[in-house]
């Protein structure tokens, strides 16, 4: 995991956390326990009510044991934007595990 991780330092990534939550932002750094720190960060918030929600969080740190899933941003991304704020979706569950 390091080896993909200094791969995408600086870069754009998506992180889904174990209580179901999807963050993006800019992977400013990382430690041996996959603690992340993210620069110019946001919440996607779905509902199935209301259109998704950006949540603005700025310098954000997800704790390791909380990182479910990590994947690079595609290039062009705030192209994406207008076509997602009609996205409507059932929020994303916690994942199970052993908490």
């Amino acid at each position: 995991m390091a080896s993909t991780l200094s791969e995408w330092s600086s870069k754009p990534v998506t992180v889904l956390t174990c209580d179901g939550r999807l963050i993006t932002g800019t992977l400013a750094g990382y430690d041996q326990l996959q603690n992340l720190i993210l620069q110019h960060s946001y919440e996607k918030v779905y509902s199935m009510e209301s259109p998704m929600e950006r949540v603005e969080l700025g310098l954000f740190v997800v704790r390791g044991d909380n990182v479910a899933v990590i994947s690079d941003c595609a290039s062009g991304e705030d192209d994406d934007e207008e076509k997602e704020e009609d996205v409507r979706a059932e929020p994303i569950q916690q994942i199970g595990g052993n908490r």
